[in-house]
């Protein structure tokens, strides 16, 4: 995705002129939309199945709000549990900041939010320290604008 247009690409890449025509014949390529729709299916899938409350309420709001979350955490995590925990805890940080959303997203994101923390404890069987990790990592980006959990 170019968000920023093809331009960038070799400001903040050194590549060829070769590199950035292969590179663009991939974007363009027509498989490249069915690719994307998969990603962002699979990234909406943890929130899907375990907010789904709050994904409702947000109705139409949605969309504009998880482009903005991949944007600030492009990278997904695989732990479902963290991943939406991750989103939930980003969502109420937006909300508190004046993020315009229906009156009743607040208690419900709180409500799922501590179900999604309370099946993520219940994740640690093999006893990783999920949240103790999480919760590390997010606060060494914390300076970046990120979330702790």
């Amino acid at each position: 995705m170019f968000h920023s247009g093809p331009k960038a690409l070799p400001a903040r890449h050194e590549i060829t002129a070769r590199e950035l025509r292969r590179l663009l014949a991939i974007v363009r390529h027509p498989g490249m939309a069915a690719a994307r729709t998969v990603y962002r299916m699979n990234r909406l899938a943890p929130m899907a199945l375990n907010v789904r409350g709050t994904i409702r309420a947000l109705g139409p709001a949605l969309g504009p709000l998880v482009n903005d979350y991949w944007r600030d955490y492009p990278c997904g995590h695989a732990h479902f549990y963290i991943e939406t925990y991750r989103f939930c805890g980003w969502l109420r940080q937006r909300i508190a900041a004046g993020e315009p959303v229906a009156p009743e997203v607040s208690a419900i994101i709180e409500r799922e939010a501590a179900a999604v923390r309370a099946a993520l404890e219940a994740s640690c069987s093999d006893g990783l320290p999920y949240l103790e990790i999480t919760a590390a990592a997010a606060s060494s980006t914390a300076a970046h604008g990120q979330i702790e959990i």
